[in-house]
C-alpha cells in the first residue's frame, strides 16, 4: 500500500469517524504533501482540490524519505485504488442515482440498471472496492465490486425521492441487523481491550456482571456479516463464548468438532496404549513428589 493510498485505509477511516478528531501535525501535514505527489492523488482528486491542497501545503517541508529509505527485493504492488472511487463518491455526496451496466458469470453484461448508491465500502479481506446502493426496481440493497462494472452514468433523482430512497435504505439495513450476546471468561478480563478491538467495526454495548466478575458484549450485526464474527471468535478462542444464538453456537461447536477430529486416534489399540502412558507418567510424578516431601 502506497501512502497515498493509506487515505483509504479502512481501519483509519474508521478510527476517525468514530472520534470525529483530525490531529493535523506538522508531521502529517509534510506526509500530506509527500502523498499528493503521488500519480494516485491526480486520478482520486480533482485539478481544483488538488491545486488548493497544494497552496495550502506550500510552506511545508518536504520529508525527502527517499535519501533515508531504500527499497529492496520488493514484491509487485497492486493498487488499492479504483479510477470510478471520485466518480462514485461525487453521485453519492449530491444524492444522484446511477445507471450501471456490469460484468457477471460467464463474461456476460447485466442490464441497464439505476439504482441509488449510498456508500462506498472497501474489503481488507478481498482487497477490493464495492459500491452498496439501492436497486429501486427489486426494492433491495445490492453490492457491487467496482471492478465489475462496465460503465456507470449519474443520473438526476428529485429530491423527495431521494428522501424516499434514503429512508427505505435505513429501513432494510435496520431489518437485516441482530444481535449477539458474546461473555468473556472471567480469567481473560484483563484481556478486554483487546477483545474489543477484535470487534470494534460493530455497534456494541458493554456490560460488567459484578456477582460473576463477568463483562458481557451485546453486538449488533449485519447477518451478512456472521461469517466474520465467527472468525473473530475463533481468533480469541476460549476467552469468549457466545449465550445467547443459537445458529452461531453450533456453528462454533461444529468447528471445534471438526478441529478435534484431526487430532483424534484412530487406532484404539494405540490410543489405550498412550492412555496408560500418560497414567504412568503421572503416577511416577505423585510417587517424587511424595519422596520430596511436596
Amino acid at each position: 500500500m502506497n501512502l497515498f493510498e493509506k487515505m483509504f485505509n479502512y481501519q483509519m477511516m474508521t478510527r476517525l469517524n468514530e472520534t470525529g478528531l483530525f490531529t493535523w501535525t506538522s508531521q502529517e501535514r509534510a506526509w500530506l504533501r509527500m502523498m499528493l505527489n503521488h500519480p494516485a492523488a491526480r486520478e482520486a482528486l480533482s485539478p481544483v482540490t488538488l491545486d488548493k491542497m497544494y497552496n495550502m501545503l506550500n510552506g511545508e517541508q518536504d520529508l525527502n524519505l527517499q535519501d533515508y529509505l531504500t527499497e529492496k527485493a520488493k514484491s509487485e504492488e497492486n493498487s488499492v485504488s479504483h479510477p470510478l472511487l471520485r466518480q462514485l463518491r461525487l453521485i453519492i455526496l449530491h444524492h444522484q442515482g446511477f445507471r450501471l451496466i456490469g460484468r457477471v458469470r460467464n463474461g456476460r453484461t447485466s442490464q441497464d440498471e439505476f439504482g441509488f448508491p449510498y456508500k462506498l465500502e472497501y474489503s481488507m479481506v478481498k482487497k477490493e472496492w464495492y459500491v452498496l446502493w439501492y436497486a429501486p426496481r427489486f426494492d433491495k440493497l445490492m453490492s457491487t465490486k467496482l471492478h465489475s462494472i462496465v460503465t456507470v452514468e449519474a443520473q438526476q433523482v428529485e429530491p423527495d425521492t431521494a428522501s424516499g430512497y434514503t429512508a427505505r435504505i435505513a429501513a432494510i439495513t435496520e431489518k437485516r441487523k441482530t444481535s449477539i450476546t458474546i461473555e468473556v471468561l472471567p480469567e481473560f478480563n484483563q484481556e478486554l481491550s483487546r477483545i474489543l478491538y477484535a470487534f470494534s467495526c460493530f455497534e456494541k454495548q458493554v456490560e460488567y456482571l459484578e456477582a460473576e466478575q463477568t463483562y458481557r458484549i451485546e453486538l449488533t450485526v449485519p447477518r451478512n456479516e456472521m461469517d466474520y464474527v465467527l472468525s473473530k471468535m475463533r481468533f480469541l478462542g476460549k476467552r469468549v463464548r457466545i449465550t445467547d444464538h443459537t445458529v452461531l453456537r453450533e456453528r462454533m461447536s461444529e468447528t471445534a468438532a471438526k478441529a478435534l477430529a484431526r487430532y483424534a486416534e484412530k487406532d484404539p489399540d494405540l490410543h489405550s496404549e498412550r492412555a496408560n502412558e500418560v497414567q504412568h507418567r503421572q503416577r511416577e510424578e505423585g510417587s517424587l513428589a511424595k519422596a520430596d516431601g511436596l
